[in-house]
């Protein structure tokens, strides 16, 4: 009897130990599946037409009066 709680135990705890690092590579996974996907966004996003012109720097003039 003692040696079936034992067994019991020890599977309980070897499930939980490998369901942890499974759960843990799925996450990391997910994220960096996230990160290529918004590197992606980020490359096809920064396009812009011919239309739009040129950039002009801003410079503050002052008023004399």
């Amino acid at each position: 009897m003692i040696l079936l709680i034992r067994f019991i135990l020890i599977s309980l705890i070897i499930y939980l130990i490998v369901r942890s690092f499974r759960m843990f590579n799925l996450s990391r996974n997910e994220t960096q599946q996230q990160r290529s996907g918004a590197e992606d966004n980020n490359v096809k996003g920064k396009k812009v037409s011919k239309e739009v012109g040129e950039y002009i720097d801003y410079e503050e003039v002052d008023d004399e009066k």
